[in-house]
Protein backbone atom coordinates (compact mmCIF):
# COMPACT_ATOMS: atom_id res chain seq x y z
CA UNK A 1 0.00 0.00 0.00
CA UNK A 2 1.24 3.48 -0.87
CA UNK A 3 0.52 7.14 0.30
CA UNK A 4 1.39 10.36 -1.25
CA UNK A 5 1.58 13.75 0.26
CA UNK A 6 2.03 17.22 -1.32
CA UNK A 7 4.72 19.54 -0.03
CA UNK A 8 5.17 22.95 -1.89
CA UNK A 9 7.58 25.86 -0.98
CA UNK A 10 9.05 29.38 -3.14
CA UNK A 11 12.48 28.96 -4.02
CA UNK A 12 14.38 32.02 -4.42
CA UNK A 13 14.30 34.74 -7.53
CA UNK A 14 15.64 32.98 -10.45
CA UNK A 15 16.74 34.89 -13.94
CA UNK A 16 12.87 33.56 -15.29
CA UNK A 17 11.60 34.61 -11.37
CA UNK A 18 10.54 33.25 -8.56
CA UNK A 19 9.33 29.57 -8.56
CA UNK A 20 7.63 27.13 -6.75
CA UNK A 21 8.81 23.66 -5.46
CA UNK A 22 6.41 21.08 -5.52
CA UNK A 23 7.37 17.81 -4.40
CA UNK A 24 5.66 14.41 -3.56
CA UNK A 25 6.19 12.27 -0.88
CA UNK A 26 5.08 8.73 -1.43
CA UNK A 27 5.22 6.64 1.98
CA UNK A 28 5.39 2.58 0.59
CA UNK A 29 4.30 -0.04 2.73
CA UNK A 30 7.65 -1.08 3.38
CA UNK A 31 7.88 2.67 5.08
CA UNK A 32 10.08 3.69 2.02
CA UNK A 33 9.93 6.86 1.47
CA UNK A 34 10.22 8.20 -2.41
CA UNK A 35 10.13 11.71 -3.16
CA UNK A 36 9.77 13.25 -6.44
CA UNK A 37 10.24 17.18 -6.66
CA UNK A 38 9.82 19.58 -10.11
CA UNK A 39 9.90 23.66 -10.24
CA UNK A 40 6.89 25.16 -11.35
CA UNK A 41 6.64 28.95 -12.14
CA UNK A 42 5.15 31.57 -10.33
CA UNK A 43 1.85 32.55 -11.98
CA UNK A 44 -1.09 35.26 -11.13
CA UNK A 45 -3.82 33.71 -8.48
CA UNK A 46 -6.86 32.86 -9.89
CA UNK A 47 -9.30 36.49 -9.85
CA UNK A 48 -5.97 38.53 -11.05
CA UNK A 49 -6.42 41.00 -13.75
CA UNK A 50 -3.65 42.72 -15.58
CA UNK A 51 -3.76 45.90 -17.31
CA UNK A 52 -1.08 46.87 -20.05
CA UNK A 53 -0.06 50.80 -20.13
CA UNK A 54 2.13 51.66 -23.49
CA UNK A 55 3.73 55.18 -23.38
CA UNK A 56 3.14 55.89 -27.24
CA UNK A 57 -0.16 54.87 -29.36
CA UNK A 58 1.94 55.20 -32.70
CA UNK A 59 5.29 54.14 -33.71
CA UNK A 60 7.26 55.06 -36.86
CA UNK A 61 8.78 51.98 -38.36
CA UNK A 62 11.37 50.51 -35.97
CA UNK A 63 10.49 52.64 -33.63
CA UNK A 64 10.41 51.37 -29.79
CA UNK A 65 8.45 51.86 -26.28
CA UNK A 66 8.34 50.40 -23.08
CA UNK A 67 5.16 48.56 -22.23
CA UNK A 68 4.15 47.69 -18.83
CA UNK A 69 2.16 45.07 -17.35
CA UNK A 70 0.42 46.07 -14.12
CA UNK A 71 -0.71 42.90 -12.31
CA UNK A 72 -3.20 42.91 -9.42
CA UNK A 73 -4.46 39.95 -7.64
CA UNK A 74 -8.02 40.00 -6.67
CA UNK A 75 -7.85 41.47 -3.13
CA UNK A 76 -6.27 44.80 -5.40
CA UNK A 77 -2.94 44.11 -3.91
CA UNK A 78 0.34 43.44 -5.74
CA UNK A 79 1.19 39.47 -6.43
CA UNK A 80 4.35 37.84 -4.65
CA UNK A 81 7.85 39.73 -6.73
CA UNK A 82 8.80 37.14 -9.53
CA UNK A 83 5.54 36.36 -10.90
CA UNK A 84 5.50 34.96 -14.38
CA UNK A 85 3.70 37.49 -17.08
CA UNK A 86 4.28 36.48 -20.91
CA UNK A 87 3.54 39.35 -23.58
CA UNK A 88 2.05 38.73 -27.16
CA UNK A 89 2.24 40.50 -30.10
CA UNK A 90 0.88 40.35 -33.88
CA UNK A 91 3.46 43.22 -35.33
CA UNK A 92 7.11 43.65 -34.28
CA UNK A 93 8.91 42.10 -31.25
CA UNK A 94 8.76 42.17 -27.80
CA UNK A 95 11.81 42.09 -25.32
CA UNK A 96 11.73 39.90 -23.35
CA UNK A 97 8.74 38.22 -24.09
CA UNK A 98 8.45 37.01 -20.62
CA UNK A 99 9.17 39.38 -17.45
CA UNK A 100 9.24 38.78 -13.59
CA UNK A 101 6.79 41.68 -11.79
CA UNK A 102 8.38 43.44 -9.33
CA UNK A 103 7.39 44.20 -6.04
CA UNK A 104 4.32 46.48 -7.27
CA UNK A 105 3.11 43.71 -9.30
CA UNK A 106 4.42 45.42 -12.58
CA UNK A 107 6.27 43.83 -15.52
CA UNK A 108 8.06 45.91 -17.80
CA UNK A 109 9.11 45.35 -21.54
CA UNK A 110 10.13 47.09 -24.84
CA UNK A 111 8.25 46.82 -27.45
CA UNK A 112 9.86 47.15 -31.28
CA UNK A 113 7.65 47.76 -34.14
CA UNK A 114 10.12 46.15 -36.74
CA UNK A 115 10.48 47.67 -40.28
CA UNK A 116 6.82 46.41 -41.19
CA UNK A 117 3.30 49.15 -41.41
CA UNK A 118 0.88 47.73 -39.21
CA UNK A 119 -1.72 47.77 -35.80
CA UNK A 120 0.31 45.96 -33.35
CA UNK A 121 -2.09 44.90 -31.21
CA UNK A 122 0.21 43.55 -27.70
CA UNK A 123 -1.32 41.35 -24.98
CA UNK A 124 -0.19 39.44 -21.39
CA UNK A 125 -0.97 36.75 -19.49
CA UNK A 126 -0.35 35.03 -16.31
CA UNK A 127 -1.75 32.09 -14.91
CA UNK A 128 -5.71 32.30 -15.23
CA UNK A 129 -5.13 36.21 -15.30
CA UNK A 130 -4.95 37.57 -19.07
CA UNK A 131 -5.91 40.71 -21.19
CA UNK A 132 -9.16 40.92 -22.96
CA UNK A 133 -9.22 41.76 -26.71
CA UNK A 134 -10.93 44.80 -25.68
CA UNK A 135 -8.17 46.22 -23.63
CA UNK A 136 -5.30 45.11 -25.70
CA UNK A 137 -2.95 47.49 -26.60
CA UNK A 138 -2.81 48.65 -29.73
CA UNK A 139 -0.37 50.98 -32.00
CA UNK A 140 -0.09 51.96 -35.27
CA UNK A 141 2.79 51.33 -36.91
CA UNK A 142 4.55 53.22 -39.92
CA UNK A 143 1.95 54.51 -42.55
CA UNK A 144 -0.36 52.65 -40.40
CA UNK A 145 -0.48 55.86 -38.09
CA UNK A 146 -0.88 58.58 -40.73
CA UNK A 147 -3.12 61.29 -39.54
CA UNK A 148 -2.27 63.74 -42.30
CA UNK A 149 -0.37 65.13 -45.08
CA UNK A 150 0.42 68.94 -46.13
CA UNK A 151 1.62 69.67 -48.67
CA UNK A 152 4.06 73.00 -49.92
CA UNK A 153 5.92 74.31 -52.49
CA UNK A 154 8.97 76.68 -52.68
CA UNK A 155 8.26 78.34 -54.91
CA UNK A 156 4.09 77.99 -55.79
CA UNK A 157 4.94 80.38 -59.17
CA UNK A 158 7.37 79.51 -61.54
CA UNK A 159 8.09 81.64 -64.76
CA UNK A 160 5.95 81.70 -67.50
CA UNK A 161 8.53 79.76 -70.28
CA UNK A 162 8.58 77.03 -67.24
CA UNK A 163 10.69 76.18 -64.01
CA UNK A 164 11.08 74.19 -60.96
CA UNK A 165 9.64 73.88 -57.69
CA UNK A 166 10.88 71.87 -54.43
CA UNK A 167 7.54 70.42 -52.97
CA UNK A 168 7.68 69.23 -49.77
CA UNK A 169 5.07 66.83 -48.04
CA UNK A 170 5.18 67.01 -43.65
CA UNK A 171 3.67 63.51 -42.53
CA UNK A 172 1.94 64.08 -39.23
CA UNK A 173 0.42 60.65 -37.55
CA UNK A 174 -2.62 60.61 -35.88
CA UNK A 175 -2.17 62.58 -32.64
CA UNK A 176 -0.49 65.10 -35.01
CA UNK A 177 3.55 64.39 -34.74
CA UNK A 178 5.71 64.40 -36.81
CA UNK A 179 6.10 60.41 -38.44
CA UNK A 180 9.57 59.83 -40.12
CA UNK A 181 10.36 56.90 -41.87
CA UNK A 182 7.19 56.84 -44.05
CA UNK A 183 7.33 56.62 -47.38
CA UNK A 184 5.45 58.90 -49.03
CA UNK A 185 4.32 59.03 -52.90
CA UNK A 186 3.97 62.22 -54.94
CA UNK A 187 2.36 62.57 -58.18
CA UNK A 188 1.85 65.78 -60.57
CA UNK A 189 -1.14 66.75 -63.36
CA UNK A 190 1.70 67.91 -65.28
CA UNK A 191 5.66 68.31 -65.81
CA UNK A 192 7.98 65.46 -64.39
CA UNK A 193 9.17 64.47 -60.96
CA UNK A 194 12.57 64.12 -59.39
CA UNK A 195 11.28 61.20 -57.89
CA UNK A 196 7.98 60.29 -57.30
CA UNK A 197 8.52 57.69 -54.14
CA UNK A 198 10.61 59.43 -50.91
CA UNK A 199 11.04 58.20 -46.92
CA UNK A 200 10.16 61.10 -44.79
CA UNK A 201 13.06 62.20 -42.68
CA UNK A 202 13.56 62.59 -39.02
CA UNK A 203 11.09 65.30 -39.25
CA UNK A 204 8.74 63.37 -41.21
CA UNK A 205 9.54 65.72 -44.23
CA UNK A 206 9.26 64.14 -47.74
CA UNK A 207 10.67 66.25 -50.63
CA UNK A 208 11.16 65.87 -54.61
CA UNK A 209 11.36 68.57 -57.11
CA UNK A 210 8.84 69.29 -59.92
CA UNK A 211 10.20 70.86 -63.33
CA UNK A 212 7.00 71.83 -65.01
CA UNK A 213 5.98 73.93 -68.14
CA UNK A 214 2.32 74.51 -66.93
CA UNK A 215 0.08 74.70 -63.69
CA UNK A 216 0.47 71.25 -62.15
CA UNK A 217 -0.96 69.76 -59.03
CA UNK A 218 1.10 67.50 -56.92
CA UNK A 219 -0.31 65.20 -54.67
CA UNK A 220 1.60 63.23 -51.93
CA UNK A 221 0.17 60.37 -50.72
CA UNK A 222 0.92 58.26 -47.54
CA UNK A 223 -0.38 54.40 -47.40
CA UNK A 224 -2.78 53.06 -49.87
CA UNK A 225 -2.67 54.91 -53.01
CA UNK A 226 -5.74 57.12 -54.50
CA UNK A 227 -7.06 56.68 -51.02
CA UNK A 228 -8.43 60.31 -49.77
CA UNK A 229 -10.42 60.11 -46.64
CA UNK A 230 -13.30 61.96 -47.82
CA UNK A 231 -11.43 63.89 -50.40
CA UNK A 232 -10.86 67.37 -51.48
CA UNK A 233 -10.98 69.97 -54.16
CA UNK A 234 -7.66 71.20 -55.39
CA UNK A 235 -6.88 73.70 -53.56
CA UNK A 236 -5.69 77.38 -55.00
CA UNK A 237 -2.84 78.31 -56.40
CA UNK A 238 -0.16 77.49 -53.51
CA UNK A 239 -2.64 76.65 -50.65
CA UNK A 240 -1.86 73.49 -49.05
CA UNK A 241 -4.83 71.14 -47.97
CA UNK A 242 -4.24 67.93 -45.76
CA UNK A 243 -6.93 65.21 -46.80
CA UNK A 244 -8.92 64.36 -43.62
CA UNK A 245 -7.22 61.65 -41.35
CA UNK A 246 -8.59 58.20 -43.37
CA UNK A 247 -9.57 55.27 -40.88
CA UNK A 248 -7.48 53.37 -42.84
CA UNK A 249 -4.22 54.63 -42.22
CA UNK A 250 -4.13 56.51 -45.32
CA UNK A 251 -3.74 60.19 -46.02
CA UNK A 252 -3.02 62.45 -48.86
CA UNK A 253 -2.08 66.11 -49.20
CA UNK A 254 -1.71 68.21 -52.59
CA UNK A 255 -0.91 72.00 -53.42
CA UNK A 256 -0.50 73.62 -57.19
CA UNK A 257 2.40 75.09 -58.99
CA UNK A 258 0.85 77.97 -61.12
CA UNK A 259 2.81 80.09 -64.06
CA UNK A 260 3.43 83.15 -63.48
CA UNK A 261 2.11 85.75 -65.61
CA UNK A 262 4.66 88.48 -65.94
CA UNK A 263 3.53 92.34 -66.08
CA UNK A 264 3.86 94.69 -69.04
CA UNK A 265 5.85 97.55 -69.70
CA UNK A 266 5.46 100.53 -71.59
CA UNK A 267 8.38 103.11 -72.21
CA UNK A 268 6.76 106.50 -73.32
CA UNK A 269 9.56 109.29 -74.63
CA UNK A 270 8.59 112.81 -74.18
CA UNK A 271 6.40 114.16 -76.89
CA UNK A 272 8.39 117.01 -77.68
CA UNK A 273 12.14 115.87 -79.39
CA UNK A 274 14.32 116.01 -75.94
CA UNK A 275 17.84 118.57 -76.20
CA UNK A 276 21.16 117.13 -76.53
CA UNK A 277 22.30 118.09 -73.12
CA UNK A 278 19.10 118.88 -71.35
CA UNK A 279 17.16 116.57 -69.00
CA UNK A 280 14.77 114.29 -70.93
CA UNK A 281 11.76 112.92 -69.22
CA UNK A 282 10.85 109.49 -69.98
CA UNK A 283 7.47 107.29 -68.64
CA UNK A 284 7.76 103.68 -66.82
CA UNK A 285 4.72 102.45 -67.31
CA UNK A 286 4.42 98.60 -65.51
CA UNK A 287 1.22 97.02 -65.61
CA UNK A 288 0.94 93.87 -63.25
CA UNK A 289 -0.61 90.72 -64.60
CA UNK A 290 -4.52 90.40 -63.42
CA UNK A 291 -3.92 86.76 -62.25
CA UNK A 292 -0.68 84.67 -60.75
CA UNK A 293 1.27 88.06 -60.63
CA UNK A 294 4.47 88.03 -59.63
CA UNK A 295 6.19 91.03 -58.34
CA UNK A 296 8.81 92.88 -60.17
CA UNK A 297 12.45 92.94 -59.29
CA UNK A 298 14.54 95.01 -61.21
CA UNK A 299 13.96 97.18 -64.28
CA UNK A 300 17.30 97.94 -66.40
CA UNK A 301 17.28 100.23 -69.01
CA UNK A 302 20.45 100.88 -71.63
CA UNK A 303 19.88 104.14 -72.91
CA UNK A 304 21.48 103.42 -76.22
CA UNK A 305 23.91 106.35 -76.12
CA UNK A 306 26.91 104.54 -74.59
CA UNK A 307 25.80 105.53 -71.07
CA UNK A 308 26.42 102.53 -68.08
CA UNK A 309 23.44 100.65 -67.71
CA UNK A 310 21.13 102.06 -65.42
CA UNK A 311 19.08 99.57 -62.66
CA UNK A 312 15.42 101.67 -61.68
CA UNK A 313 14.85 99.35 -58.93
CA UNK A 314 11.13 97.23 -57.97
CA UNK A 315 9.22 99.72 -60.20
CA UNK A 316 5.25 100.12 -60.09
CA UNK A 317 2.82 101.72 -61.28
CA UNK A 318 3.90 104.85 -63.64
CA UNK A 319 7.25 106.30 -62.89
CA UNK A 320 9.45 109.29 -64.73
CA UNK A 321 12.67 108.81 -64.95
CA UNK A 322 15.21 111.40 -66.91
CA UNK A 323 18.39 110.99 -68.76
CA UNK A 324 20.83 113.41 -70.61
CA UNK A 325 21.94 112.94 -74.06
CA UNK A 326 24.46 114.75 -74.68
CA UNK A 327 24.40 115.04 -78.40
CA UNK A 328 21.89 114.84 -80.95
CA UNK A 329 20.72 111.68 -82.76
CA UNK A 330 18.26 108.88 -82.99
CA UNK A 331 19.24 106.47 -80.17
CA UNK A 332 17.73 102.84 -79.27
CA UNK A 333 16.10 102.19 -75.55
CA UNK A 334 16.24 98.62 -74.78
CA UNK A 335 14.86 97.60 -71.11
CA UNK A 336 14.54 94.47 -69.39
CA UNK A 337 11.86 93.82 -66.43
CA UNK A 338 12.37 91.19 -64.18
CA UNK A 339 10.18 89.51 -61.59
CA UNK A 340 10.56 87.59 -58.67
CA UNK A 341 9.69 84.10 -60.41
CA UNK A 342 11.86 84.88 -63.04
CA UNK A 343 9.68 85.96 -65.41
CA UNK A 344 11.95 88.65 -67.93
CA UNK A 345 10.61 90.85 -70.20
CA UNK A 346 12.56 92.79 -73.05
CA UNK A 347 10.85 96.66 -74.51
CA UNK A 348 12.52 98.29 -76.93
CA UNK A 349 11.35 102.32 -77.77
CA UNK A 350 13.62 104.98 -79.77
CA UNK A 351 13.93 108.42 -79.15
CA UNK A 352 15.00 111.38 -81.62
CA UNK A 353 17.45 114.07 -79.93
CA UNK A 354 17.65 117.24 -81.15
CA UNK A 355 20.48 120.16 -80.86
CA UNK A 356 20.00 122.90 -78.55
CA UNK A 357 19.97 126.60 -80.36
CA UNK A 358 22.56 128.83 -78.58
CA UNK A 359 21.54 131.79 -76.70
CA UNK A 360 20.34 134.78 -78.13
CA UNK A 361 22.23 138.05 -77.84
CA UNK A 362 20.63 141.38 -78.66
CA UNK A 363 22.62 144.87 -77.94
CA UNK A 364 20.81 147.99 -79.22
CA UNK A 365 23.43 151.29 -78.92
CA UNK A 366 22.06 154.35 -78.27
CA UNK A 367 24.49 156.88 -79.59
CA UNK A 368 24.56 160.43 -79.01
CA UNK A 369 24.40 162.97 -82.41
CA UNK A 370 27.37 165.13 -81.59
CA UNK A 371 30.65 164.28 -79.19
CA UNK A 372 30.47 165.22 -76.08
CA UNK A 373 33.53 166.48 -75.58
CA UNK A 374 36.54 164.93 -73.98
CA UNK A 375 34.22 161.29 -73.83
CA UNK A 376 31.01 160.66 -75.83
CA UNK A 377 28.70 158.37 -73.89
CA UNK A 378 27.16 155.63 -75.86
CA UNK A 379 24.53 153.06 -74.14
CA UNK A 380 23.19 149.96 -74.94
CA UNK A 381 20.41 147.81 -74.37
CA UNK A 382 21.51 144.39 -73.64
CA UNK A 383 19.17 141.45 -74.11
CA UNK A 384 20.25 137.69 -73.54
CA UNK A 385 17.94 135.01 -73.91
CA UNK A 386 18.70 131.49 -73.20
CA UNK A 387 16.97 128.04 -74.83
CA UNK A 388 15.02 126.70 -72.23
CA UNK A 389 16.58 124.47 -69.50
CA UNK A 390 19.76 126.56 -70.26
CA UNK A 391 21.58 128.75 -67.93
CA UNK A 392 24.02 131.80 -68.10
CA UNK A 393 26.87 131.23 -65.96
CA UNK A 394 29.34 135.01 -67.20
CA UNK A 395 28.30 137.56 -69.77
CA UNK A 396 31.15 140.31 -71.07
CA UNK A 397 30.59 143.06 -72.88
CA UNK A 398 33.89 144.37 -74.98
CA UNK A 399 33.51 148.00 -76.14
CA UNK A 400 36.11 147.92 -78.55
CA UNK A 401 38.25 150.03 -76.93
CA UNK A 402 39.90 148.20 -74.72
CA UNK A 403 37.82 148.67 -72.38
CA UNK A 404 35.13 145.18 -70.76
CA UNK A 405 32.31 144.67 -68.18
CA UNK A 406 31.58 141.75 -66.79
CA UNK A 407 27.89 141.90 -66.33
CA UNK A 408 27.64 138.27 -64.59
CA UNK A 409 24.90 135.32 -64.89
CA UNK A 410 22.58 137.81 -67.64
CA UNK A 411 19.64 136.18 -68.53
CA UNK A 412 17.20 138.96 -69.62
CA UNK A 413 17.72 142.74 -70.48
CA UNK A 414 19.89 145.63 -69.17
CA UNK A 415 20.94 148.52 -70.10
CA UNK A 416 24.96 149.58 -69.67
CA UNK A 417 26.54 152.88 -70.55
CA UNK A 418 30.10 153.63 -71.56
CA UNK A 419 31.94 156.58 -72.51
CA UNK A 420 34.86 157.11 -75.16
CA UNK A 421 37.92 159.12 -75.54
CA UNK A 422 38.63 161.84 -78.05
CA UNK A 423 40.76 158.91 -79.10
CA UNK A 424 38.33 156.29 -79.86
CA UNK A 425 36.33 157.74 -82.37
CA UNK A 426 34.75 156.20 -85.54
CA UNK A 427 33.87 153.24 -86.67
CA UNK A 428 33.70 150.95 -83.46
CA UNK A 429 32.60 147.46 -82.94
CA UNK A 430 31.40 146.13 -79.58
CA UNK A 431 30.77 142.40 -78.66
CA UNK A 432 28.74 140.56 -75.60
CA UNK A 433 29.93 136.86 -74.98
CA UNK A 434 28.33 134.54 -72.60
CA UNK A 435 29.09 131.45 -71.21
CA UNK A 436 25.96 128.58 -70.87
CA UNK A 437 25.62 125.83 -68.64
CA UNK A 438 26.24 123.75 -71.10
CA UNK A 439 30.11 124.70 -71.45
CA UNK A 440 28.98 127.01 -74.34
CA UNK A 441 30.30 130.20 -75.70
CA UNK A 442 28.10 132.57 -77.76
CA UNK A 443 28.95 135.99 -79.01
CA UNK A 444 26.47 138.98 -80.47
CA UNK A 445 28.14 142.01 -81.40
CA UNK A 446 26.82 145.40 -83.14
CA UNK A 447 28.64 148.62 -84.52
CA UNK A 448 28.93 151.87 -83.66
CA UNK A 449 30.05 154.92 -85.13
CA UNK A 450 31.17 157.09 -82.59
CA UNK A 451 30.84 161.41 -83.29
Amino acid sequence: MFSEFMISRFLPTTARGRVRLACVLTVASSLALVVACEKVPLLAPSGSTITLISSATTLPVNGTTTIIAQVLEASGSAPHSGTDVTFTTTLGTIQPSEVSTDTGGRAIVTFNAGNASGTAVISALSGGASVSSANAVKILVGTAAVGRVFVNANPVLVPATGGSSTVSATVLDINGNALPSALVTFSTTSGTLSTGAVTSDINGVARTILTTFASATVTASVGAQGATGGGTTPPATGTPTPTPVASSGTASGSVTVALAAAATLVITPPTTPPSAGLPATFTFAVTAAASNGSAIKNVSVNWGDGAPTQDLGAITGTVPVSHIYQKAGTFFIQAVMTDVSGNVTNINSSVSVVPVANPTILITPSVPATSGGAFTTVTFQLQVTPPAGVGILDAIIIFGDGQSNDLGGLSGSTSVSHGYDAGHRGQITVTVTVMDTLGRTTSGTASINVP
